[in-house]
């Protein structure tokens, strides 16, 4: 976990106050959707991967927070500041709050009771998502703006509105959320790039003339999660050096390659255990060589253990 330290934070054109103008976006479904998601207290792990639902029956504060990556946080109702060092953040169902990057931070959630409990989703935006729709937008080579900064509140306008509406109907039915969920992930990604929040979400994926090889290798390990893989192994088939690789893939994706390569493994045995698979097989084709390692890695992932964590999923 990063230590903590001074957090660049931006709003939105509307200011820190800007509740309420919500150009008549209805938040009804949106609220709604989250509710049938969010049903014990506190946090719920959605059966897509990054996706969370969050439900706080009572004003409290959650200290400690880890955003591991670019994450778009949206909330269905109530009021919530997010704390960063000595600055803050505050939004609700009116905003949405994108944080840049890796980074500890304090939630308080200041509107909320039993019958009206602040509900919320967060989505961990895949840096390979933003490198490919970059690509896509032939904006590869744009850099961030020199103030992209490490959280940001805007408005929630109505683009954004339906593509999260949009992800949120397809995740609770099995054939959508294969299907339907990715593209809907594709289209929110596309939106916040070309919204306001576009410099700090591209800052969250650094483009440079290394970024083609560092996406090849995204693609590379992803589609070889199921075996074992060396940082080695993985420059020479980009054609880097080892030692100039993994200092570009930390500076393209702000992590480096095993921890992105672990990611991706956490992401697939997740998988593999709602396909029905034992954990003991599930670490096996997730890539590990021990069962209590990768026990271990999943319970502080996922905060479960794999077995208590695929009966609790096949019932969503």
């Amino acid at each position: 976990m990063l230590q903590r330290s001074k957090a660049r934070l931006r709003h939105g054109p509307e200011g820190p106050h800007a509740a309420g103008l919500h150009r008549g976006v209805p938040a009804g479904e949106r609220s709604a959707l989250i509710a049938s998601q969010a049903e014990a207290e506190g946090c719920t792990d959605a059966a897509f991967p990054g996706l969370r639902f969050v439900r706080v029956s009572r004003p409290s504060t959650c200290p400690g927070l880890h955003a591991l990556g670019p994450t778009l946080t949206v909330v269905g109702q109530g009021r919530t500041t997010a704390r960063f060092s000595e600055h803050e953040i505050e939004y609700d169902a009116s905003r949405y709050a994108v944080v840049a990057r890796e980074v500890v931070f304090e939630e308080a959630v200041m509107e909320a009771d039993s019958t009206s409990p602040y509900l919320a989703m967060s989505l961990e935006i895949p840096p390979d998502a933003i490198a490919r729709m970059l690509l896509a937008l032939a904006d590869a080579s744009a850099e961030p703006a020199a103030d992209a900064a490490m959280a940001l509140v805007s408005d929630l306008d109505t683009p954004i509105e339906d593509a999260v509406v949009r992800l949120l109907r397809a995740v609770r039915d099995p054939v959508e959320r294969r299907i339907v969920a990715p593209l809907a992930l594709e289209e929110l990604v596309f939106r916040l790039l070309r919204s306001e929040a576009a410099a700090m979400v591209r800052s969250a994926v650094r483009r440079d003339r290394d970024a083609d090889k560092i996406q090849a290798a995204m693609r590379f390990l992803r589609a070889n999660v199921e075996r074992p893989l060396s940082v080695e192994e993985v420059a020479r088939h980009v054609a880097m050096s080892p030692s100039h690789f993994a200092h570009r893939f930390r500076a393209v994706a702000r992590v480096s390659p095993m921890r992105y390569l672990k990611e991706l493994r956490l992401q697939h045995a997740r998988t593999l255990l709602l396909s029905g698979l034992r954990a003991s097989e599930v670490a096996q084709r997730a890539g590990y060589e021990s069962a209590s390692h990768f026990t271990r890695d999943f319970k502080r992932c996922f905060g479960a253990s794999p077995g208590d964590y695929a009966e609790r999923l096949r019932k969503l």
